[in-house]
């Protein structure tokens, strides 16, 4: 560990006799607090003499920023200790005043941080992965085509996606850069992109003016770490600083920042050597997927195009053919196998395959799937397979937000305007935005979603078959 790390000063810190006549509150008393202890709370301090300042860091914070920006190869890096979540705010307040266009699959904070940034916004809809479920890659072109129709400004889509779905990022970047808009992605699931060649390169690397990375979700970081970077001189670094120091605490957790500070000394010693060694085994993994007879693992092929390229850590599990659906399959990797899996979808299982994960890990993974394939007699789901069915704009988002509005079940909120967002989680993509007219189709994926077990939740909580539309059927805004 370097000398001035701040892991390493945290840990003198801890030993020495210093007094903390200052915040927090439990003062390092461990053995008062002894929960706190076993949650690292001897590494909870604030802004003292000699640990910086995360926004006008001069010293160890400094290096630690300049550090991040080196290792993917970016112009500079801003730490969020509010996730990607706090970023993708700080980025759209930046670069989002003069219109977004967004990916419709973007996460829900995308939307939020249009509404509550009151930002014109329109969006694209990406091409849907075939047979899946779930949405595939933004077109080039249709980003250039709601360019051109609207004249903004800023675009933002998430590539990998939550299931892994990559879009071409360069072509991309380089359509908006021609008609002198920016690119953000959220990559808030793909942190270990770019960091060794056996992977994808990633939007750093590949034209991106703004990347959002949740470092937690892939690499060994606490949860609520994110990076924000700066990718190329069109981004204004000013306007970010500020922006990150707004919609972030005003407290960063110094166990965050030193678990960050770890995290990037493996990184620098390990990080190529370990990533290299995952993509070797998540490949085994997948030639020996191959065999089974009834689940099938995505592999982002045979797409007619609608998938760009696919990010191989993501493992979903198609289980069509198996007769149960994935709500089930979930149940029974953890109640047979003792395997939590990252998600399930009507017809399938996700798992997240990251560099916490090796032979032993993917070996017990892969023999409870073979366990359960080889269980039973192959069957045809019943149901068809459906991607999320979206709402269709009628209104500005941000505006639709704001009007007197009521609560009514779903099929009485056909025709109606929608006046806040209503998602399944996981993932958290809006199948409603405020200002979508509610469709027959978007009624009948949120019912049946909800009826097959999944999570449908609305702004002011869970959904229980009823949206917030409107008051006005027709409202002129």
């Amino acid at each position: 560990m370097k000398e001035d790390s701040l892991y390493r000063k945290l840990s003198a810190l801890r030993s020495s006799d210093i007094l903390p006549m200052h915040m927090p509150g439990h003062k390092r008393a461990l053995a008062e607090f002894p929960w706190l202890a076993d949650l690292g709370a001897a590494f909870d301090i604030t802004e003292t003499e000699g640990f910086d300042d995360l926004y006008a860091p001069c010293g160890t914070l400094k290096n630690l920023l300049c550090r991040l920006a080196s290792i993917w190869g970016s112009r500079r890096a801003f730490l969020s200790v509010n996730g990607s979540t706090g970023a993708m705010f700080a980025a759209l307040s930046a670069v989002g005043e003069k219109g977004v266009i967004a990916a419709r699959n973007c996460h829900r904070s995308v939307f939020n941080a249009i509404e509550r940034l009151k930002l014109p916004s329109a969006t694209v809809l990406p091409d849907i992965a075939e047979g899946m479920g779930f949405y595939g890659s933004v077109s080039p072109q249709a980003v250039a085509e709601a360019l051109d129709a609207t004249g903004y400004k800023a675009v933002v889509l998430t590539s990998p996606t939550y299931e892994g779905i990559l879009s071409d990022v360069r072509a991309i970047a380089d359509v908006a850069h021609e008609r002198g808009a920016l690119l953000i992605l959220d990559a808030a699931h793909g942190a270990h992109l770019g960091l060794s060649d056996a992977f994808p390169k990633g939007g750093v690397r590949e034209g991106a003016d703004i990347v959002v990375m949740s470092l937690h979700k892939t690499l060994p970081s606490l949860t609520q770490t994110a990076v924000l970077h700066i990718a190329t001189e069109r981004a204004d670094a000013s306007d970010i600083a500020s922006a990150i120091a707004a919609f972030n605490t005003s407290s960063p957790s110094y166990v965050f920042m030193a678990g960050v500070d770890g995290m990037a000394e493996y990184l620098e010693k390990r990080g190529r050597d370990k990533l290299t060694e995952l993509a070797s085994e998540l490949a085994a993994f997948r030639k020996k997927a191959s065999s089974f007879r009834r689940l099938r693992l995505f592999d982002g092929r045979a797409r007619d195009g609608r998938v760009f390229d696919i990010d191989g850590s993501k493992l979903y599990f198609d289980c069509l053919k198996c007769g149960f659906s994935g709500y089930e399959l979930k149940k029974r990797l953890l109640s047979e196998f003792g395997i939590e899996a990252e998600s399930a979808y009507p017809h399938g299982v996700l798992a997240y395959a990251t560099v916490g994960d090796g032979s032993a890990s993917l070996g017990r993974l892969f023999e409870a799937c073979a366990a359960i394939d080889d269980s039973g007699e192959a069957a045809e789901n019943a149901e068809p397979v459906s991607a999320p069915v979206f709402g269709e704009r009628a209104e500005e988002l941000f505006r639709a937000a704001r009007l007197p509005s009521e609560k009514v079940i779903f099929q009485g909120a056909v025709g109606r305007v929608a006046a806040e967002s209503v998602w399944v989680y996981p993932p958290g993509i809006p199948v409603l935005l405020p200002g979508e007219r509610v469709t027959e189709g978007c009624v009948r994926y949120l019912a049946g979603a909800e009826r097959r077990g999944a999570e449908v939740a609305a702004g002011g909580g869970q959904a229980r078959g009823s949206v917030r539309v409107t008051a006005e059927r027709d409202p002129k805004i």
